[in-house]
């Protein structure tokens, strides 16, 4: 039993210590809870979730693999690619187990990093010569056997379309996955888009550039309207039909890169040959890039 004595005292009676628990087992504790529900998460597909309870995790272990282990599951699941690598990489460095090189090795082969994918799962081999996972994947890259799995808590995770990279979407090289890799800055994009949009159906509602015809001709696109000569109503024109293209443009790559329903560019296309895109397009930010959509 622990003692301690109050100093100046007329007598130095031992009295029973009383303890409060240790910080760094309560962080512990707390760091455990959020790895296995985020394990949890995962396994149940809903990686965002698992993302937001592994961030909190960072916070209180920094240094620990299996947290950035798991956080490369859940990034490349909803399709970030590189910060999958990222995290993947982190683990290896901070821990170098035959379960986080296997991870990062199915990883760079789902994103078609071949060559890399093959030394990645070597490393994986030499440590732990048994693992029956990676000897599939052996196998997988040499052109047979099932597609591989992410394992988190030893348990297998089918990856998602979007962790798929090298079958479907730009690939991480592509210009426009490097954008769209950013997803802060693409989504401010597309709302961006959207906002411009709005504004130029506004422009063209208030400062009207076009001159209605006498006789509406059905053989024309627009009914016989004319443009009204002036630099006000070209640049008005030109305002809205480059919002037109930005709208279906954006809404084509974001559906290419993430895999989503090409469905989605039927009401585009439909609302932009009304000169409405913005409208499709908030639709389908709001509720079509949701993840699996």
């Amino acid at each position: 039993m622990d003692v301690v004595y109050r100093i100046g005292a007329p007598c130095s009676t031992p009295e029973r210590a009383v303890h409060s628990p240790h910080p760094h087992s309560m962080s512990s504790e707390r760091t455990r809870q959020l790895i296995e529900g985020a394990t949890a998460a995962i396994q149940s597909g809903k990686n965002s979730d698992a993302l937001k309870l592994l961030d909190e995790a960072v916070e209180l272990a920094p240094d620990l693999a299996e947290v950035y282990g798991l956080r490369g599951i859940a990034f490349a699941q909803i399709g970030r690619a590189e910060a999958a690598t990222e995290s993947f990489r982190k683990a290896t460095m901070l821990e170098p187990t035959a379960q986080a090189f296997y991870n990062l090795a199915v990883h760079l082969h789902n994103i078609g990093d071949k060559a890399e994918a093959l030394e990645t799962v070597e490393e994986c081999l030499k440590l732990d010569a048994n693992h029956q996972a990676a000897k599939l994947l052996l196998a997988r890259i040499a052109g047979q056997g099932a597609e591989p799995q992410f394992s988190a808590d030893g348990k297998p995770v089918e990856p998602t379309m979007l962790a798929r990279k090298r079958r479907y979407g730009f690939g991480r090289k592509h210009l426009f996955a490097v954008l769209a890799e950013n997803q802060e800055a693409w989504v401010a994009l597309g709302w961006t888009v959207v906002g411009l949009s709005i504004l130029s159906v506004l422009l063209v509602k208030v400062n009207f550039p076009l001159v209605p015809p006498a006789k509406p001709d059905p053989k024309d696109l627009l009914l016989g309207y004319k443009p009204i000569n002036s630099p006000g109503a070209f640049a008005t024109i030109g305002f809205f039909v480059t919002m037109i293209l930005a709208s279906m443009i954006w809404t084509s790559f974001d559906l290419i890169d993430r895999r989503g329903r090409a469905l989605w560019m039927v009401p585009m296309m439909i609302c932009c040959f009304l000169f409405l895109p913005f409208i499709p397009q908030s639709l389908y930010m709001a509720i079509g890039r949701k993840e699996g959509s």
